[in-house]
């Protein structure tokens, strides 16, 4: 579901100590004009310290800053300007000394200024007009990245690049010599100079760049030589961690038998999807969208509900298909807008049920159940090692009907019931990916939930009723941990690390892939899994809010999992393993599970039940004592579908018969006739004229 335009992400809480950072400003002229030199420098290292502090810790203070005209140049002028008045106050120098060092302040200021602006414009150019990945750009000969010592943009080298010079005067007025300062001013305006011909070097190596109407057409060249027969369309905000709807989908696609493309609007999408060899293409601007010149392509894919979809349904001669990202009782799963599609895919019947009740917004002979590929990676059977609870929390959502979330209500005190069991359980938390993005109360119970396990984990490697198994397990640790750290340097390889790591070094990094490498960046990401919950001792909580370990394997290790409303419950369904959903509103369970067909296979939990959680982690860890599995089993078929076919078969058996399908007399479905047919016919009785 797209956000609504008025909502905004929250704001993060301003540290204290950054305010005292950001008045380093007002201090340096008091102690200028007192003056009081110890207090300066000490106001001068402060306002240093804050220029790479603020951005990192207080961005909504920086951008404050900036909004009202104190930009870093601007700051950074002030900054150095309160120096010779210091001077004049202190009443030991002479008025051309501070002229010359007031001239070389303005001359490194300018050098900053200039060098800020030519790597701006670099970082600029490196922002291609449609980002790709897998798509051979070869013909373009795009620049590789410029060296990690030349940082994009205003950089923490750049904000500092006056320091040597202001601490060489300091020091000179509190000793009375003169050598600092030559020195200090020597190195700022030679570090400039050294920047600013750097940026220039890589500018003229990056002009190819400038010709955008040769990169658009090149792109388009690689897309239509492609000639892709299905498309994935994706669009949701850069700002938010989102990509995850579409990783859980590359398995199926790339399972397909038909030419498949990825399409994104965002920049920042293209780089954050997962390893694929599928070709993906950011295409952000609608009308390029809609004049995309694709003869061969049939079916577009939706994962998630956008406004920008609107550029590709607009297309006609194909089919558009809602695929959704999960299948939940959230009331995201019924939403109205889907009629815009020609087919809805859901799971099992459930989800064919779920828009019956909703009031028909969407046509039961346009829904199709196709199950659930995504849940093949799931193991059925009780995992080995410790007994382990999963707690994934869903996110606050972005509307009143979408809170179901029972992070803040709930969270930290469920993690503390199940600290508090005897005995100890091992708990892995993963939250929703989108955690704390719209609610500050979110993002603390999270940061609470991070620091009781953190705080467990320190103390069970401390008892010392458990230093012999520590020691046993130590080799197999510090073996996974160094498997961990190889598995990621293979899988950070090529000029995509650094401070340059854009759509350019990706185009470069991801051109046309080569299978042998692919498969085994595919190979080392479930390696990389392994290795994860390897790399720990048996005792030890996970947190996982990171893209992997992935949902699916987190369900691997779990005997019993607490979740809220959402489709981690349906997909744990494959695991045919106890768990437990959270009604944080702690009404009627008979209308909770009623209302909510994942609650039925499951235990309810409310904030008033939270006390009873040792009764269900007993029942769970007791032969015999699993008295939903029954209940489970139909709801899993209700949610899931059938077991056969399997839900790859049933997809591909989908794709192809929606692809085989007729379009236009007949109707979508091939039952239903459409509107033009039926005008013929007679039937239509409103005429609607479109100007």
């Amino acid at each position: 579901m797209a956000a609504p335009a008025q909502q905004r992400p929250a704001e993060r809480s301003i540290p204290r100590w950054t305010l005292a950072l950001a008045a380093a400003g007002p201090v340096l002229y008091l102690a200028a004009l007192l003056p009081a030199p110890v207090l300066f420098a000490v106001a001068m290292a402060a306002a240093f310290a804050g220029e790479v502090l603020l951005p990192r810790h207080a961005p909504r203070l920086s951008a404050r800053l900036n909004r009202a005209g104190l930009g870093t140049t601007t700051r950074g002028l002030l900054r150095d300007g309160a120096l010779p008045l210091l001077l004049l106050r202190e009443g030991g120098y002479s008025a051309t000394t501070v002229v010359v060092v007031s001239v070389l302040l303005l001359v490194v200021s300018g050098l900053r200024g200039a060098a800020c602006a030519a790597l701006r414009a670099l970082a600029t150019l490196r922002r291609l007009p449609m980002p790709t990945r897998n798509l051979d750009l070869s013909a373009l000969r795009l620049p590789g990245a410029p060296p990690r010592w030349l940082p994009p943009g205003d950089s923490h080298a750049l904000k500092l690049l006056s320091a040597p010079a202001v601490a060489g005067v300091l020091i000179d007025l509190f000793t009375g010599g003169r050598a600092a300062t030559v020195a200090g001013f020597a190195v700022s305006l030679a570090a400039g100079a050294v920047l600013l011909t750097a940026a220039g070097i890589q500018l003229l190596r990056h002009r190819v760049l400038a010709d955008t109407r040769r990169l658009r057409a090149e792109v388009l060249r690689q897309v239509r030589a492609y000639r892709p027969e299905v498309i994935l369309y994706f669009s949701m905000g850069p700002g938010a961690n989102t990509t995850y709807q579409v990783d859980t989908w590359l398995d199926t696609l790339a399972g397909l038998d038909r030419r498949t493309m990825i399409l994104v609007r965002e920049r920042p999408n293209v780089m954050r999807i997962g390893a694929t060899a599928l070709p993906i293409v950011c295409v952000p601007g609608g009308p390029d969208v809609m004049d995309l010149d694709l003869p061969d392509l049939r079916v577009v894919l939706y994962p998630g509900n956008a406004g920008k979809n609107i550029h590709m349904l607009r297309r006609n001669g194909v089919r558009h298909v809602f695929i959704a990202h999960g299948d939940s009782d959230k009331s995201a799963s019924t939403n109205p807008f889907t009629r815009a599609y020609d087919e809805v895919w859901v799971a099992g019947p459930a989800g064919r049920d779920r828009y019956r009740d909703a009031g028909g917004a969407v046509r039961d002979e346009s829904i199709v159940e196709v199950g659930r590929p995504q849940v093949d990676a799931v193991h059925t059977g009780q995992p080995a090692g410790p007994f382990t609870v999963l707690y994934a929390p869903t996110w606050e959502g972005w509307a009143d009907d979408l809170a179901v979330s029972s992070l803040v209500a709930m969270g930290p005190d469920i993690v503390r019931a199940l600290l508090a069991l005897d005995p100890e359980v091992r708990v892995i938390y993963k939250p929703h990916p989108l955690t704390g993005y719209l609610d500050p109360a979110a993002r603390r119970a999270h940061q609470a939930i991070v620091g009781l396990l953190a705080n467990d984990t320190d103390a069970r490697a401390a008892d010392p009723a458990r230093v012999a198994v520590i020691a046993a397990e130590e080799p197999a640790r510090a073996a996974a941990r160094q498997r961990l750290d190889s598995l990621g340097r293979l899988l950070a390889e090529g000029p995509v690390r650094g401070p340059w790591s854009d759509n350019t070094a990706h185009a470069l990094a991801h051109g046309r892939p080569d299978p042998k490498r692919l498969a085994a960046l595919v190979a080392a990401q479930r390696a990389r899994c392994a290795a994860f919950w390897a790399s720990e001792g048996s005792w030890a909580h996970r947190v996982v809010t990171g893209p992997w370990p992935d949902l699916y394997s987190c369900f691997n290790e779990a005997h019993l999992m607490i979740a809220d409303v959402s489709a981690v419950v349906s997909d744990f369904l494959a695991a045919d393993r106890p768990y437990v959903v959270c009604d944080p509103g702690g009404g009627d369970e008979a209308a909770f599970r009623q209302r909510h067909t994942a609650a039925r296979g499951g235990h309810v939990l409310t904030p008033a039940g939270i006390g009873g959680l040792a009764d269900l982690v007993n029942a769970a860890r007791t032969p015999g004592g699993d008295v939903l599995a029954a209940q489970r089993a139909a709801t899993r078929a209700y949610l899931l579908g059938p077991d056969s076919p399997s839900a790859m078969t049933r997809w591909r058996s989908a794709l192809e018969a929606l692809i085989a399908r007729p379009y236009g007399r007949t109707g979508l479905n091939g039952s239903r006739t459409s509107w033009a047919e039926k005008d013929r016919q007679g039937d239509a009785k409103v005429t609607f004229t479109f100007s």
